[in-house]
């Protein structure tokens, strides 16, 4: 049998090396061995650059359907006629035999103003009124779609928590869970959200202007189509802005924790004063860029 130490000078035989080239043979396989131990310790970011696209898209979700509601609780026509087409929805408003706000599409769906595909109603009803500060408002989600994806939902209120500096109001939005069953099959993703959007109103209107924007801050906690956990964090001092006048969100940046990765990310919004269809998930100093949409 061949041993260990006759194997590597029949091997530097069949190579035609010469015995005083060994120390450089072996320093040679020291290093290529070496190297591969590096890259078996290379680390996968697939598993958290997924679960970071996915928290956008319901963060994006989440804020494109709050813009319609508040779209409506300051549209002039649904105040004055109690219907009005707000984001491709036909919104009413009726006190009888109980006040709420009905946004319907159509079971057929419809697109929104923002590039997406919206079937179903979302109803919003008040305790004691819909401008009232410290009244809940509880939404139900009736077979509900957004961009073909089935969209339940369970435990939303939106709270007005009155005017933080005698002009804006903020409002705490709160999620008990939320699920996005995808339409390919690819999967199901979920998530609770507890954040705070504070609106700015522009003070040349009492009703909804292009000019109007949130500053959000809070955290959603979800669970990406592969199975991993994630806390997704934006600080009050950092917050994301969404604008009427602009479907993507901006600044940041979201901070994400996983529960089964040792690292975590950063998402990167386009600035302030910008536009633009894309974002940055940001791990170890790795970027990876995508569109919104």
């Amino acid at each position: 049998m061949m041993t260990r130490k006759t194997t590597l000078p029949i091997l530097l035989k069949f190579m035609n090396v010469k015995k005083h080239n060994y120390l450089y043979i072996i320093i040679f396989i020291a290093v290529v061995l070496t190297s591969c131990g590096k890259e078996n310790q290379q680390i996968d970011y697939n598993t958290g650059v997924l679960a970071s696209q996915e928290y956008v898209e319901s963060q994006q979700m989440m804020n494109l359907l709050l813009n319609t509601y508040f779209k409506s609780i300051t549209d002039s026509l649904l105040i004055v006629d109690h219907q009005t087409e707000i984001d491709g929805a036909m919104v009413t408003y009726s006190e009888t035999p109980e006040e709420r706000l009905v946004i319907y599409y159509p079971d057929w769906g419809c697109e929104d103003d923002c590039g997406h595909i919206r079937a179903g109603t979302i109803i919003a009803k008040p305790g004691t009124g819909f401008y009232d500060s410290l009244d809940v408002i509880r939404f139900d989600f009736e077979d509900f779609q957004y961009d073909r994806d089935d969209i339940a939902v369970s435990g939303m209120t939106v709270t007005n928590l009155g005017r933080i500096d005698d002009v804006n109001y903020a409002y705490k939005i709160m999620a008990n869970f939320v699920q996005r069953v995808y339409a390919d099959t690819t999967g199901i993703t979920q998530f609770s959200m507890d954040q705070t959007f504070v609106m700015y109103k522009d003070p040349a209107s009492i009703f909804h202007s292009p000019d109007d924007y949130f500053m959000i801050h809070g955290v959603i906690n979800g669970t990406s189509s592969t199975g991993e956990t994630y806390s997704a964090n934006i600080n009050d001092q950092e917050y994301i802005l969404n604008l009427f006048s602009c479907r993507w969100a901006k600044q940041g940046p979201a901070t994400l924790n996983f529960e089964s990765e040792s690292y975590g990310s950063f998402i990167l919004f386009p600035g302030a004063d910008t536009c633009l269809n894309k974002y940055a998930v940001d791990i170890d100093g790795n970027p990876f860029y995508y569109p919104f949409d």
